[in-house]
This record gives C-alpha cells, sequence and structure tokens, in this order.
C-alpha cells in the first residue's frame, strides 16, 4: 500500500535546507535557508543564480535542468562565485515544478568562509560539517607540522652558525674560514680574492700586565676594526689565540692591498690598551695561481709573507708575489 507524502514548506527547510523549487520554465518559486544564502538579490531565474559546470556559461540552465536523469547527480556552479560547484538531484514532486536539492561537496570549506555558513546551516542527518571538521584538523595538523619544520630548520641553522663562529669575537672560526675559502675556490663559481693572515704584535704584553679579560676586550676590539674596514661580501676569521685571516673578495692590487692592511694596523694601534703598542704584521696573498685543492698551500703562503712582516720589523703588511708552480713546492703539512 502506498500513502502520498506531503511536506510543508518548513519540514523542506529542516529537512532539505539546501533544496530550490523551479517552475518548469524556470522561475525560482521558493528555496531553503541555506540555499537562500547563495541566491543573489534580485534573482528571478535558475539562470541568476547557476551555470553549467563544463562549458562557457552561455547554455540553458533549466534545459540541463529538465533533462536531468533522476538517478544521476546534477553540477551547477554558482554564477558568481564560478569557483563553487554544487552537485545534487532534480525530482518533479507535481505537474509543472521541479525540487532539486543540493550539497557543497569539496567546496565545502569555500562555501562556509564565503557565506558565513553555521553548523545550523545544514540538514541533522548531513555529513558535509563532519567533513568539514576533519578537513580543518588536517589543516591545523599540517600547520603544525609546517612550523615544527621550520623550527628544526632554524635550529639547524643555529648550530652551522654555532659550529663556524668564534664564540669570542662573532667572527668565523677555522672551520667556518675552510669552508669560505672551499667556496671561494670553487671552480663553478670562481671569483678572484685575496687572502690575509694578519697577527697582533706585543699581544702577549697585554695578558700578563693588564690581564686576559683585557686582552679578550681587545680581541673582541680588534674584529670590529676587521668589520669596519671589510665589506659584506667578505670573510673575517679568528683562527686561534691572536690570528685573523681576511677572505677579500675581488681583483686587489698590490698597492690597493698595502692600503688596506695600513688601515688594519692604524685602527688596531687605536684600541691598544694602555702603553702595550700592540699593533699587526700582515701576510697576503693573492688568489691567482691557486686551485680547489690548494686551501692549506694557499694559507701557507699567507704565513710566509706575514713573518717576512715580522722579520722587517713588525706593524707592516707584506704582500706575496703571483703564486709560482705550485707543482714544484713543498705542500705543506694539513692543518
Amino acid at each position: 500500500m502506498t500513502q502520498e507524502l506531503a511536506l510543508d514548506r518548513a519540514a523542506l527547510d529542516r529537512l532539505m535546507p539546501m533544496h530550490l523549487c523551479l517552475a518548469q520554465n524556470g522561475a525560482i518559486r521558493f528555496c531553503g535557508p541555506t540555499m537562500g544564502k547563495l541566491v543573489p538579490p534580485g534573482a528571478k531565474l535558475v539562470e541568476d543564480i547557476f551555470v553549467e559546470a563544463k562549458g562557457s556559461g552561455t547554455g540553458c540552465v533549466i534545459s540541463q535542468i529538465r533533462a536531468a536523469d533522476p538517478g544521476k547527480r546534477l553540477a551547477l556552479r554558482l554564477r558568481h562565485h564560478r569557483q563553487m560547484l554544487l552537485r545534487g538531484h532534480v525530482v518533479a514532486p507535481a505537474p509543472g515544478g521541479l525540487l532539486l536539492n543540493f550539497g557543497f561537496g569539496v567546496s565545502l570549506s569555500d562555501a562556509v568562509a564565503g557565506f558565513g555558513l553555521t553548523e545550523s546551516d545544514f540538514a541533522p542527518t548531513e555529513l558535509a560539517l563532519e567533513l568539514m571538521f576533519l578537513k580543518e584538523a588536517n589543516r591545523a595538523i599540517q600547520g603544525e607540522l609546517a612550523r615544527f619544520n621550520r623550527h628544526l630548520m632554524l635550529a639547524r641553522l643555529d648550530a652551522e652558525r654555532e659550529a663556524h663562529t668564534d664564540p669570542l669575537t662573532g667572527l668565523l672560526n677555522r672551520r667556518g674560514l675552510m669552508a669560505a675559502m672551499r667556496n671561494a675556490l670553487d671552480p663553478g663559481a670562481r671569483q678572484a680574492f685575496a687572502l690575509a693572515h694578519l697577527d697582533l704584535d706585543n699581544f702577549k704584553q697585554v695578558n700578563d700586565r693588564l690581564g686576559h679579560a683585557t686582552g679578550d676586550r681587545l680581541l673582541r676590539d680588534v674584529a670590529q676594526v676587521l668589520n669596519r674596514v671589510t665589506r659584506s661580501r667578505d670573510h673575517v676569521a679568528r683562527i686561534g689565540g691572536d690570528e685573523f685571516v681576511l677572505v677579500l673578495g675581488g681583483s686587489w692590487s698590490g698597492e690597493a692591498l698595502t692600503g688596506l692592511g695600513t688601515r688594519i694596523i692604524r685602527g688596531i694601534e687605536q684600541v691598544s690598551p694602555g702603553d702595550c703598542g700592540v699593533s699587526a704584521s700582515l701576510g697576503i696573498v693573492l688568489s691567482t695561481g691557486y686551485g680547489q685543492g690548494d686551501i692549506d698551500l694557499m694559507l701557507n703562503d699567507a704565513d710566509v709573507a706575514l713573518y717576512q712582516s715580522k722579520r722587517a720589523g713588525k706593524g707592516r703588511v707584506s704582500v706575496a708575489p703571483l703564486a709560482m708552480d705550485h707543482d714544484l713546492r713543498p705542500r705543506p703539512a694539513p692543518r
């Protein structure tokens, strides 16, 4: 036995808040409360609300609705929100009328955000909110993972920075200097540079007469002097005790390097504490003639130039001539 089932508008609103009732010609008769939030003001025909899901959107939407198979889903896009695809069914409950009921599907999150929808806009049996909550939970988890990965990346960068930094002066340490020289001598990005080895003169007097705290303060002052006279593309390292090494990018003449070294010496003499007479001696070599595997050799040649300055009376700069044939020169022991 069958009975005719009649639902009033209030029941339709509760069971199917996304319903839309049309006349056969596409005129809008009424709609559910949630669908009402999607209907633009002044809309009278279904074409004012929807366009086809595919194509240019110039066809007749009501013809597509009338031709829809009751057993298959109908897909339409909102005319004024083309990115939002609605899927549903259409039935003809009475002569001359069409009843459509829609759901948001994958467009749910966009619809909630774009139209300010809440839990009350969905039927009690609708799974849309559960899906939305799952999506939001997944988004929150992805956000936490992204923050965790950023934290790990920053921690790794901090660890690398600490591993390459002298804790007293904030300059590079020996490991950082080696990395800077490997990059500078890399054949793929090879650029000319000069390598300067600096050693403080009379530094031992500071520690002996004024104490190690004053000596440490002087080393920090020397680091500031070196940072002031170098550029952002240069590298400054403290490789132990009162020894410093500078990697000076660019092509240099001997005269320019002597002038830079003289400014460094004058700056260090100005920060010398008391009457200790601290100065500096520098030995400088140019990168011309050195290859990627010649880091130790280049440092050794800068050492040789440095001790030329020491033997010549300290407080001066010695720029080595261009490197000789390294195949004929004995290589220093690894540092």
